[in-house]
């Protein structure tokens, strides 16, 4: 019975562990993932909540899976876990019922699960945390009270720092289709084949037009312009990198198939993007990347007249800009502003916004692109690796120690006792 129980723990545990070290790493992500349950409930005019609701459950979520793994305040971890398990099961249901979104986001992007696999994996873990929650009261304290949530609230400061330096920069490793050696030409080829198109009919009436459907003809009054085929625009598509220019014409192809390097500044806020400071700083890396043989675009979440209205009319002469959506850009790079180096549709790498020195940074664009794109893969990896590595270990060091304590304190205790009888 004493493996059972040992093994419930470290199922419960880890998989909490994981899932919440995983969200705590990209909080942007994980705004995004809130904010789409949010609009499936109708909450948009919540949106300001997302971040702050998205880090507090992800923290919430990795400290409870902490405590259940090194057996410390089993009483308020049992009872953590259950709710929070409760919760994600139900959210589970939800989806299974009415699909309004079509990834749960339990592991960020890291791993993507569909609606029965999220479902199964909540059972799991009620399976697990519910035995776990009836016995709180009988599993033995190694430490002080004191102690526990002294580890426990080092472990969570940690994982507040990691997650406020991967929100003001950019994530230290990254799971997203724009994550260093995504090849974004499978991941276009891959799109299109999902792609699905409609026909739509073109009609005018007194200098106005409108599109109509076959199902949706007008009636008489409406004069005939034109047929065409529009793609239509689908929730599950894998990718989704559409950039136009400023006269609305498809670029995304010029931006990926070509053998020059390009370097691509990502803006997905341009109002708190834009000041003196930082337009002088485009100027630089624009000319540092024409210097070395590449081309330098901005994709901006905006409208051209938006970017006129904020950069000047002459903008469009000095820079090239592509448009695009909000998500496309935040998943282009989550700092505002940061820069992405493609080369050969290949993400070779990234910087965020304050990580960019064109002088010293951008000499990579010298170097063999694919040489530098391995380093970054390779790093990545190691981070991801050690990190995981680290903190386990440092879990099973620090629970083994406090059973080392306590038994020696409870031998202590014992040759008191028998030194007193005799």
């Amino acid at each position: 019975m004493r493996y059972q129980w040992v093994l419930f723990r470290i199922i419960f545990g880890l998989t909490f562990v994981l899932s919440g070290v995983v969200k705590l790493i990209d909080p942007t992500g994980t705004s995004l993932i809130v904010q789409e349950y949010f609009n499936a409930l109708h909450l948009g005019s919540l949106s300001f909540l997302c971040t702050p609701f998205g880090i507090l459950l992800s923290l919430v979520e990795f400290i409870t899976g902490v405590a259940i793994l090194m057996r410390m305040r089993m009483k308020e971890a049992a009872v953590s876990g259950l709710v929070l398990t409760v919760f994600f099961t139900i959210v589970s249901i939800f989806l299974l019922v009415f699909d309004p979104i079509k990834d749960c986001g339990c592991f960020g992007q890291a791993v993507t699960l569909t609606h029965w696999e999220t479902f199964i994996k909540n059972v799991v873990l009620l399976i697990c945390i519910i035995p776990i929650f009836i016995q709180r009261k009988k599993f033995r304290r190694d430490s002080s009270v004191l102690v526990e949530w002294l580890f426990l609230s080092i472990y969570a400061l940690l994982a507040f720092v990691l997650s406020m330096g991967s929100l003001v920069r950019m994530p230290i490793v990254e799971f997203g289709d724009f994550r260093t050696g995504a090849d974004l030409a499978i991941k276009l080829s891959e799109s299109a084949e999902n792609d699905q198109f409609e026909t739509v009919f073109i009609y005018e009436r007194d200098g106005e037009r409108g599109e109509f459907t076959l199902d949706n003809l007008p009636d008489t009054t409406w004069s005939y312009i034109e047929t065409v085929d529009k793609s239509k625009v689908q929730e599950d598509t894998p990718f989704d990198f559409y950039v136009v220019d400023g006269a609305g014409n498809h670029i995304t192809d010029s931006l990926i198939f070509t053998d020059t390097p390009v370097v691509i500044c990502s803006v997905y806020d341009v109002g708190k993007f834009y000041n003196s400071k930082r337009w002088s700083e485009l100027n630089i890396v624009r000319q540092s990347v024409e210097e070395r043989g590449g081309v330098f675009w901005i994709l901006a979440s905006s409208t051209p007249d938006e970017i006129k209205s904020i950069f000047g009319e002459g903008v469009e002469e000095l820079f090239r800009i592509g448009y695009t959506d909000y998500k496309t850009a935040i998943a282009v790079n989550r700092s505002n502003g940061g820069y992405l180096y493609l080369h050969n549709a290949f993400v070779v790498k990234k910087w965020s916004r304050q990580g960019l020195d064109p002088e010293d940074e951008l000499q990579v664009m010298e170097q063999d692109s694919d040489i530098v794109m391995i380093r970054g893969i390779i790093k990545q990896q190691l981070i991801t690796y050690v990190s995981i590595v680290v903190l386990l270990v440092s879990i099973l060091v620090i629970r083994y120690l406090c059973k080392v304590v306590a038994m020696r304190r409870l031998r202590s205790i014992r040759e008191s006792e028998n030194q007193e009888e005799l």
